[in-house]
């Protein structure tokens, strides 16, 4: 087995991905304890790494770069002389980038580990409705495959992010401002990137007017200008904490951390979410837990539709239209009802009110 003295990784995007990446760090310092870890990712979406006791180092690299900034990168990485490369991206970028650093595969160093991307399997899915994704292993486990080839060891694939004080106290004083320190809250996702991830507006609507009238504090999570959460503090004044934009992605982790659940439609808060030991409730509809991307916590919930959709996944992140002619039907099945059903504090006091306790 190699043993490596440097290792670099490279995974530039996007913020859930890079939460799925967190095992990589910390699998490789537990097999290679003397190793120095390297992480080349983007500046911006990257720092939800921060604070990482696994990662030794960080590079920090825009997004888009011009050809010569590129150039300047790569000769920058030959410098430090990686004995390994852990390609966790397997994007064009990154491709070119190992490259250069093994000279087009006539060096024998640094040795190459990659991740294999799926997208075939998935394109085949989505077109021809074909399954060769049937138990296929989560990304998180996917993405410690190169390592796990390499040794006996079995690897754990739970994610983890580390918020420094300074972060906890923030979220902390926010709680206590918004009265929210002592309670446990539901946090509330209600936007996506693309339309066919989104779980009707109108049933979120709904969702949190059946919280409020159980007196449950409800908090929204997201981007900023995501125009879902603002209608939904408009419709809810004072009723709803609308935090959405208002922290970096490592700040809304620890503010996630506190709630009692999460419920959101398939983006990376349920990854930030569960990396923080809090559940999630994830609405999937034009995408499919064989892509690799299901909560894994026990306590977190996959809500699918229950219908056959021959449509059924139409999309590998959300993009395009829906085709069914009743519209997003993978989504508009899937009722308000259904997930009070199954957060469980609820289930609870709604079995005390029924008994009379």
């Amino acid at each position: 087995m190699v043993k490596p003295n440097k290792i670099l990784i490279i995974r530039f995007s996007a913020l859930g991905d890079l939460v799925l990446t967190t095992p990589i760090f910390r699998e490789l310092k537990r097999v290679f304890p003397d190793a120095e870890i390297t992480l080349l990712t983007s500046s911006g979406t990257g720092s939800v790494l921060n604070n990482n006791p696994h990662i030794d180092h960080f590079i920090w690299h825009k997004r888009k770069e011009s050809y010569s900034e590129l150039n300047k990168l790569i000769k920058k990485l030959h410098k430090e002389k990686f004995d390994l490369v852990y390609d966790a991206h397997r994007s064009l970028r990154s491709i070119w980038i190992v490259w250069n650093l093994t000279r087009f595969g006539f060096h024998k160093t640094p040795k190459v580990w990659l991740i294999k991307k799926r997208s075939l399997q998935r394109s085949i899915l989505i077109n021809f409705k074909l399954n060769f994704l049937k138990n296929t292993p989560s990304q998180r486990q996917h993405l410690l495959l190169p390592l796990q080839n390499q040794t006996s060891l079995v690897l754990n694939n739970h994610t983890e992010l580390f918020p420094d004080q300074n972060t906890v106290m923030q979220i902390k004083n926010f709680l206590n401002k918004n009265n929210l320190l002592q309670k446990k809250y539901i946090a509330i996702g209600a936007s996506a990137s693309y339309p066919l991830k989104r779980w009707p507006l109108k049933y979120f609507q709904e969702l949190i007017s059946k919280l409020i009238k159980q007196d449950c504090p409800v908090v929204l999570v997201g981007g900023a200008n995501e125009p879902e959460n603002t209608k939904l503090e408009h419709d809810f004044s004072g009723k709803v904490i609308n935090a959405a934009g208002k922290f970096t992605p490592l700040e809304s982790a620890e503010l996630l951390r506190h709630a009692r659940i999460v419920v959101t439609n398939d983006t990376s808060i349920s990854h930030l979410a569960e990396a923080m030991q809090t559940p999630a409730i994830v609405f999937f509809g034009a995408t499919v837990r064989e892509f690799g991307y299901p909560p894994f916590l026990k306590e977190s919930t996959i809500m699918e539709t229950k219908e056959k959709l021959s449509c059924r996944p139409c999309s590998r992140d959300g993009r395009g239209r829906c085709s069914n002619p009743d519209n997003l039907r993978c989504l508009t099945s899937i009722t308000p009802e259904m997930v009070l059903s199954i957060i469980p504090e609820l289930n609870n006091q709604n079995s005390e009110k029924l008994n009379g306790k």
